[in-house]
């Protein structure tokens, strides 16, 4: 059994051996990509945009493809925790589960279906849009999940076409004998005036390595609120890259919480392609044990008169390791540009630890742009008035905890998507369950 590059790259080879009938677009695009990921390797710590994390677990497991679903009553009982009514598609180890997927009340002008089946139904389109926002030149687990490309999600709103009740896109692992390698695509179109919500959530207990992409395609004028919800368990890794382009007067949203995994990376990319764009990226990260939790951000304001509004925190215990980079880019003629970035991080113990380092880069003279980033303990002038009234210090830490992680929930819009990320960092949050029962 091979490990390592060489693994990955024999793992890619046979699947797409596999599929030589593909379309010789889909084909030429695979076949590229397992080139790149060939050119690029696998990064190391003295790569500078891994200096924080190490991709060494990666290596070291044989990861595999899942070759069938696998249902049963315990994914079906996950899938019910975790969703809600309305739309949504399950995929099982990457692969779809079409029991567990529900396509009925989406509104006319809505598409949602499966990749695979949009590969083969809606190709003129996939050709044009896959691979454009996220390059697989720049990044060796895109041109990964790329070479790998079949399973995942296209999600399309016509013009004008607005969606009251969110869009759920579960991906579940399995325990198993196996270790299992996923490489989801979700695929999001957007045409001028639409607007969604769009939830994905990565959960189960397998020895899983979820390898996901996200391509934003956003018209003029559209609108998404995209929630990542990250709860896998204690013996995954993660990574998951986003990339958005923000059409003239569009808004997108991004929530990520990443909760789980042993290792999670979480990349979020976006830029403004037409002016008066809107952007906010907001991202949790509740790490305990020995978990490594990373983040990056990317946003580049290319064009004038557009806002963005970036808040990133980490609430770390036990010997749990977090990072985040955030960087935004405002170039010459961005004339106008409204940009804040915030990195605030709380450490629970002596041996917690948080690397942040936001920056800024403006090559424009008309902005109005601030950064910054805090490290700090519990505020223990707060925890002496909680005791004062009454409340023990163990119980007082719990709700200072609470409160800090909790204004990104609010930022979620409100009804059952909040409340679910609500019930899965109150698991998560130290003394949770208890202050659940408060709530």
């Amino acid at each position: 059994m091979t490990s390592g590059l060489a693994h990955y790259l024999d793992v890619a080879t046979r699947f797409q051996a596999e599929r030589a009938d593909a379309p010789a677009w889909l084909k030429r695009l695979r076949e590229d990509a397992l080139r790149q990921f060939e050119r690029q390797g696998l990064p190391t710590p003295r790569d500078e945009e891994w200096k924080y994390t190490s991709v060494a677990p990666v290596e070291a497991r044989p990861f595999v493809l899942a070759r069938e679903v696998v249902g049963g009553a315990d994914v079906a009982a996950e899938v019910a925790r975790l969703s809600s009514a309305g739309p949504r598609l399950v995929f099982v180890d990457g692969r779809l589960d079409s029991s567990l997927s529900v396509l009925s009340g989406l509104p006319r002008g809505m598409t949602l279906k499966p990749l695979r089946d949009a590969l083969r139904d809606d190709e003129a389109v996939l050709a044009e849009v896959l691979g454009q926002r996220a390059r697989a030149e720049a990044h060796p687990f895109v041109a990964l999940n790329a070479a790998l490309l079949e399973d995942g999600v296209f999600l399309r709103l016509g013009r004008g076409v607005r969606s009251e009740v969110p869009v759920q896109v579960l991906f579940l692992s399995r325990a198993g004998d196996e270790s299992v390698l996923s490489s989801p695509r979700v695929v999001v179109l957007a045409e001028e005036g639409s607007e969604a919500t769009l939830v994905e959530t990565y959960a189960g207990a397998g020895a899983s390595f979820t390898n996901t992409v996200t391509e934003v395609t956003l018209g003029d004028n559209a609108s998404l609120h995209h929630v990542k919800l990250q709860v896998e368990g204690d013996a995954a890794l993660h990574l998951g890259m986003l990339h958005s382009r923000l059409g003239r007067d569009s808004r997108f949203a991004s929530h990520a919480f990443n909760l789980g995994a042993a290792l999670a990376r979480n990349e979020v990319y976006a830029a403004f392609a037409g002016e008066g764009g809107d952007c906010t990226l907001n991202g949790l990260f509740v790490g305990q044990g020995t978990q490594h939790l990373d983040h990056r951000t990317d946003l580049d304001h290319a064009v004038p008169r557009c806002t963005s509004r970036e808040l990133y925190k980490g609430v770390l215990d036990d010997r749990a390791h977090g990072a985040f980079h955030g960087h935004v880019r405002v170039r010459e003629n961005a004339q106008r540009t409204d940009a804040r970035q915030t990195s605030r991080n709380l450490l629970l113990s002596e041996t917690a630890q948080v690397d942040a380092r936001p920056q800024l880069e403006i090559f424009a003279d008309d902005v109005k742009c601030a950064h910054g980033a805090a490290v700090g303990r519990l505020d223990e002038n707060a925890l002496f008035y909680l005791r004062s009234r009454g409340i023990d210090r163990v119980q007082a830490e719990r709700l200072l905890t609470h409160a800090f992680a909790s204004e990104l929930v609010r930022a979620v819009p409100e009804g059952d998507v909040r409340a679910r990320v609500e019930a899965m960092l109150a698991l998560k949050l130290p003394g949770g369950p208890r202050l659940e029962v408060m709530a």
